[in-house]
């Protein structure tokens, strides 16, 4: 059986049981053989610390001060899922109830105090109906775009460029990435698998394109505009945007690909200084902001000027 890791499909798909009987916490004495029902143990530096039975406890002689109830949370989590003991004992601490957690291979358990095992068994299992009431969130389609998409994504690119990412000041009628995005759609450097939608909810939310650009005769993608809707901005739609296109490149064997943008941002997907490359940026004044991805069959050897598609003169 595949553990899983959705966070939704663990909390809804979680049935909580109680193990009979009461546990107890107790520090094994050093030296004395491990007898007796020990349910779990974990060695630490002060020594080993040992969850038994109570009966058994009280047999052997041994003290503690917890008394506990055993609840498994009887789902296949992995160990390298996210969130799930953080929302059990969100949900528990809310209900005011203690709970010591130990993870096994295949689930989670739970030690909460005696007293309160029937209380949290009732929020446990009010976790679990409250999470089947949720839909998963929404998947974010990346497809490329069709000609209807169009108008999408220019209404699109007009609210993302609304303001200036220059000065960061309102735009002053139509922003110029609309009119050169329409004159992209109908050049001849323009490439139909280049034009990303981002769709959420059956909505464009987000688009990249790239265009055919070249360094002399070496052909190379020339990336922009990118856009994301202002309300969905940094919640990595950009970057899937940005995967995307590099995965397609990769895919095509493209040899690199050009954009003008922020060192510190595009830096994170491999991008560098143009010039480290040897290929010059169109306009000198841009410096460092030019920048290349060598993708994995780039030529090495290059040297030139790079020239965007003809609507970017």
């Amino acid at each position: 059986m595949t553990a899983e890791k959705d966070l939704h499909l663990l909390l809804a798909g979680m049935h909580p049981a109680l193990r009979d009987g009461e546990f107890v916490y107790v520090l094994w004495p050093e030296g004395r053989p491990l007898t007796g029902a020990v349910a779990a143990a974990v060695r630490e530096a002060e020594g080993l610390s040992v969850v038994l039975p109570r009966g058994e406890a009280d047999g052997l002689g041994l003290a503690y001060d917890f008394v506990g109830a055993w609840i498994t949370l009887q789902v296949h989590s992995s160990l390298a899922a996210i969130g799930l003991t953080a929302a059990v004992s969100a949900a528990l601490a809310e209900a005011k109830i203690s709970c010591n957690v130990l993870a096994g291979f295949h689930h989670d358990h739970l030690l909460v105090p005696a007293a309160d095992a029937d209380r949290a068994l009732e929020v446990l299992h009010e976790l679990v109906a409250a999470s089947g009431e949720q839909k998963p969130a929404p998947e974010l389609v990346l497809r490329a775009e069709q000609p209807g998409d169009r108008p999408a994504i220019l209404a699109l690119t007009a609210a993302a460029f609304a303001l200036s990412p220059v000065t960061g000041l309102p735009v002053s009628g139509e922003p110029e990435e609309v009119g050169l995005l329409a004159r992209l759609f109908a050049c001849g450097e323009y490439l139909p698998a280049y034009s990303i939608v981002a769709e959420l909810n059956g909505e464009i939310v987000g688009h990249v394109i790239s265009t055919r650009g070249r360094v002399g005769a070496l052909e190379l993608l020339g990336l922009g505009p990118i856009g994301v809707v202002p309300r969905l901005q940094r919640h990595g739609i950009g970057t899937a945007l940005m995967k995307e296109t590099i995965d397609r490149a990769n895919a095509a064997r493209e040899r690199g690909i050009a954009l003008l943008g922020s060192p510190d941002y595009y830096s994170r997907f491999g991008f560098v200084a143009s010039t480290s490359l040897g290929v010059e940026a169109p306009d000198p004044g841009w410096g460092a902001h030019f920048q290349l991805l060598p993708l994995a069959v780039w030529p090495g050897g290059v040297s030139g000027t790079f020239r965007y598609a003809g609507p970017f003169g």
